[in-house]
């Protein structure tokens, strides 16, 4: 009986906290059911899936950039442009094919130009020779335009024999803009190459570096003041007001003569002058003009070779020498006996006279027969 009654009062406990569980649960149920359940939080829509889109960078301001000075280049501003050379081709007489194309095309303008001067294109190489080599060997382009420049020294008066020419062309043609310098093949000073410059190629400039503008224009300076070239004392006047130097124009002079006869000069057979301007001398008058080539100090030192007969040829190697030949007929008299120096010979004496003893003294000479 006392065990009935404990389970009764524990199954009434049970009942009891049942109850009150069940009562708690419904309130709670009923409360979430008239709140609105929060909705779930959605990720904003990216571009990319799966990627997470990178921060933005701040802006970031360059410094400020300083160009360098510009290059100084050795070409004169004519010709600063990049030009490619040719392949040099020489002549017969060892002047480039397009250097002596533009000579012989100086001859021609200038023989419709000033068919009274007479400037010959052999003139115009030997002027090109000494003074440039022929535009350095033909270091040109296709238009005739040298490849580098070709300047001579800055006329300041730092070098013996040079002049002080200050700047004429603000340094557009030899770069210097205190001074003048000799450009291109021709050696033109700006100031000169302002009075005579020519367009030889018909590109419509006037280059000093290119060939035949400057062929053209040497050869109208020469023929300036009426000068008639096929004479050789104008001729000299002619050479020496491009250069007044004596030895310079002996240079040229030979060149040219050389040039016009077909030969070619040999190398070293001509000495070389310098090409700078020298101090002005008064030309001497030469004795007889029509041979002035023949008397210059630079012809009768070497001149240049030409065309002559061939020499002899040598004999064959092995063969003996021909013994001297005895004299037949026009034999010279043979030469006296030495005798004692200052002494006269003695003469001969009669017939049948015995000849004096070596050494005695000579017999007095019989005196002549009376006519």
């Amino acid at each position: 009986m006392r065990i009935r009654g404990m389970a009764t009062a524990a199954a009434t406990v049970l009942v009891s906290l049942a109850t009150a569980v069940s009562s708690a649960g419904a309130v709670n149920a009923s409360d979430l059911a008239t709140e609105p359940a929060p909705a779930p939080a959605v990720a904003a829509p990216t571009g990319t899936v799966g990627l997470i889109a990178p921060a933005p960078r701040p802006v970031r301001t360059p410094r400020a950039y300083t160009p360098p000075p510009p290059v100084r280049f050795e070409l004169p501003p004519a010709v600063a442009e990049k030009l490619t050379p040719i392949p040099v081709s020489l002549s017969a007489l060892g002047i480039p094919e397009l250097v002596l194309g533009a000579y012989r095309a100086a001859e021609a303008t200038m023989a419709t130009q000033a068919p009274g001067c007479g400037v010959s294109w052999h003139l115009l190489a030997g002027i090109g020779r000494i003074e440039s080599g022929h535009a350095g060997g033909g270091r040109t382009d296709a238009t005739g335009t040298t490849v580098t420049g070709i300047l001579g020294p800055t006329l300041d008066g730092t070098l013996a024999g040079n002049n002080v020419i200050a700047d004429t062309d603000g340094g557009r043609l030899d770069g210097d803009p205190r001074h003048d310098r000799a450009v291109g093949p021709m050696q033109f000073i700006p100031g000169t190459w302002a009075r005579y410059a020519a367009d030889g190629n018909d590109d419509g400039v006037s280059d000093p570096n290119n060939v035949f503008d400057a062929s053209l224009a040497a050869a109208r300076y020469l023929c300036s003041g009426g000068l008639n070239l096929r004479e050789p004392a104008q001729e000299l006047k002619a050479v020496l007001r491009y250069n007044n130097s004596a030895a310079y124009a002996s240079n040229v002079l030979a060149w040219s003569a050389a040039y016009a006869a077909g030969g070619t000069p040999t190398a070293g057979s001509i000495p070389d002058v310098t090409t700078e301007p020298a101090t002005p001398v008064a030309p001497t008058k030469p004795a007889d003009p029509a041979r002035i080539g023949d008397h210059s100090p630079a012809l009768d030192a070497a001149a240049p070779a030409s065309p002559q007969a061939p020499a002899p040829a040598p004999l064959i190697p092995g063969l003996p020498a021909l013994p001297e030949l005895p004299c037949l007929i026009f034999c010279p008299p043979a030469p006296a006996p030495e005798g004692t120096p200052g002494a006269p010979a003695a003469a001969p004496g009669p017939p049948g006279a015995p000849a004096p003893a070596p050494g005695a003294p000579g017999a007095a000479p019989a005196p002549a027969p009376l006519p």
